[in-house]
């Protein structure tokens, strides 16, 4: 390689600045940062340096195998179960190859034999004897209930949230900036959405906020949101353009929803008097809607099933309003499960105001210090700032990136690093690696990617990686600085002392990412952010800033 030229025209240089401009971009261009955001930018905290509020949701459910005759299908026993326990019940495949049943609520094994007996089944045994039975749900249904909380907390604004698994049957969801008061309201109780119908009694005797003993006595049963409710439309609509028209939630049913519906309205007479026959939401067991069907409506049941309906909550301010709240509830209110509130914490906002100061003085105090050590070690100025620059860009790299992440950004982050894998294979950029290094480190890059995506808040553990990744940013850079100051000045013994270089930081890296890769795989609640966030520091500097600071330290010394 020769010394000519200067760092503006050399590709690696050019690569590490424009990652650079662009993370800057990220923070506090584009997309616009909320009004007041300051130094944060686009940056979202957890709650240890924001203070908020944190609670572990454990959903109610059943798994258990049953032992019946041979003339009763899976089918037959999930309805049955389903009619007895009034609750969902879903037949599975297990691993083994054996069925099992997944009883959407909790019961007893008691409650259940005693069900049981109506269809001469027991519930089976496991090899070793015990009953096969226990609490829980499939990994299905957990993360379906994880997604739906998601949607009902983003639909609310609340963005700075995190919602993490654990086990088959527990949920710890992370609100940033919310009190714990406000928190157990959002989510601690977000029940199965049911639709009923009144069965006697005079129209506008079912009031928002009744609960279901109230009502229980003259409404039925007609379906679960889950089953019945197909889609949902974001946006408020009216039947007309006239300002005075109400507002409503437009919704659209499966077969099953539109035909309950129908058979319902006739059944109990609705379709002849609607207006003492009303449609009636409930969210939790609590009411969230109540009204009669349309004149057209109820004429069109009389012949046919209808699936595009539009639930009226009023005109105006109040009523537009209203059709927001219950297109929330109809969107997201429909849990597969029940859940309940098994714990809780609380972050002061004062205290994670505290703790996130005390995290940028320890990440900028240990960027300096090991600057200064460095300096120490070899007492050329010249090299103390391209090793500072080095350093801060990769922390502007990693900020950047947790700024931005979603799945287009790691696609695109991803297509990036892999093309300049690529070229370091067919030496476009002189990077001294090996196809069978840069093999294994791509499977690694497309693991890290895969674990890192979705909402990504800096939390404690994520500044700790950032540290982290200081330190072995610098027994990389200074493994480099070795090699070049022994290598001589030919440019020959330049490029084989960097290449010795480069096999030791790779193995090292190495070692390193395979140790996160296994602490991220577990998902150690929080320790995981820690986990992807060396990742990606490791790979950020050894594909991006370590080939332009060797390029820098050949060229000033």
């Amino acid at each position: 390689m020769s010394k000519g030229g200067t760092l503006l025209s050399d590709v690696r240089v050019i690569v590490l600045m424009v990652f650079v401009l662009a993370a800057l971009i990220a923070i506090y261009v584009y997309p616009p940062p909320p009004p007041g955001a300051g130094l944060n930018g686009n940056l979202q905290y957890g709650l240890d340096l924001v203070g908020g509020s944190s609670l572990q949701l454990k959903l109610n459910g059943t798994l258990v195998g049953i032992d019946a005759p041979e003339t009763v299908n899976e089918s037959q026993i999930a309805a049955y179960l389903s009619d007895a326990l009034d609750a969902e019940v879903r037949p599975y495949a297990t691993m083994e190859g054996t069925v099992k049943y997944e009883i959407r609520r909790s019961v007893t094994k008691e409650q259940l034999m005693d069900v049981l007996n109506g269809i001469n089944a027991t519930i089976a045994r496991k090899p070793d004897g015990e009953p096969d039975f226990e609490e829980g749900l499939t990994r299905e249904t957990r993360d379906e209930t994880r997604r739906i909380i998601e949607t009902k907390l983003n639909m609310l604004g609340l963005a700075s949230t995190t919602v993490r698994t654990a086990g088959s049957n527990l949920l710890i969801i992370d609100l940033a900036g919310i009190d714990i008061k406000t928190a157990e309201s959002l989510v601690g109780k977000p029940g199965r959405f049911e639709i009923r119908i009144q069965t006697n009694g005079t129209g506008g005797q079912i009031q928002k906020g009744d609960t279901l003993t109230e009502i229980a006595n003259f409404t039925e049963h007609v379906i679960y949101g889950r089953e019945g409710i197909r889609s949902v439309r974001m946006v408020p609509q009216r039947r007309s353009e006239h300002e005075d028209a109400p507002w409503g939630a437009p919704f659209t049913l499966t077969d099953k929803g539109a035909s309950a519906i129908r058979d319902a309205a006739i059944k109990y007479h609705a379709v002849d008097d609607p207006e003492n026959h009303e449609l009636t939401m409930l969210l939790d067991d609590v009411v969230v809607y109540s009204g009669p069907l349309s004149d057209e409506l109820a004429a069109e049941l009389r012949t046919r099933p209808v699936y595009s309906l539009i639930a009226e909550t009023g005109s105006g301010d109040e009523g537009l309003k209203r059709a927001k709240e219950l297109i929330i509830h109809l969107k997201a209110g429909a849990l597969p499960v029940n859940v309940q509130v098994v714990g809780s914490g609380e972050v002061p906002a004062y205290l994670g105001t505290k703790f996130r100061l005390g995290a940028v003085i320890t990440a900028l105090l240990a960027l300096l210090s090991v600057t200064f050590v460095v300096a120490l070690r070899y007492r050329v100025k010249r090299i103390i700032l391209p090793m500072f620059f080095g350093l801060f860009s990769e922390i502007i790299l990693i900020l950047g990136l947790v700024a931005v992440i979603n799945w287009l950004t790691i696609a695109i982050m991803g297509v990036i690093l892999l093309l300049l894998f690529t070229g370091s294979i067919l030496k476009w950029w002189n990077y001294p690696v090996t196809d069978l290094t840069v093999g294994v480190f791509a499977l690694l890059i497309v693991s890290a990617f895969v674990l890192s995506a979705g909402k990504w808040q800096l939390d404690l553990p994520s500044i700790a990686g950032i540290i982290a990744v200081i330190g072995t940013g610098v027994d990389q850079m200074v493994i480099i600085t070795d090699e070049v100051l022994s290598g001589g000045k030919s440019a020959t013994m330049y490029q084989k002392r960097i290449s010795f270089a480069y096999s030791i930081i790779f193995a090292s890296a190495a070692t390193t990412i395979v140790a996160m890769l296994a602490l991220a795989f577990m998902a150690l609640g929080t320790l995981r952010s820690l986990a992807i966030v060396t990742i990606i520091g490791l790979l950020i500097g050894i594909f991006i800033t370590r080939p332009a600071y060797a390029r820098i330290v050949e060229l000033v010394l």
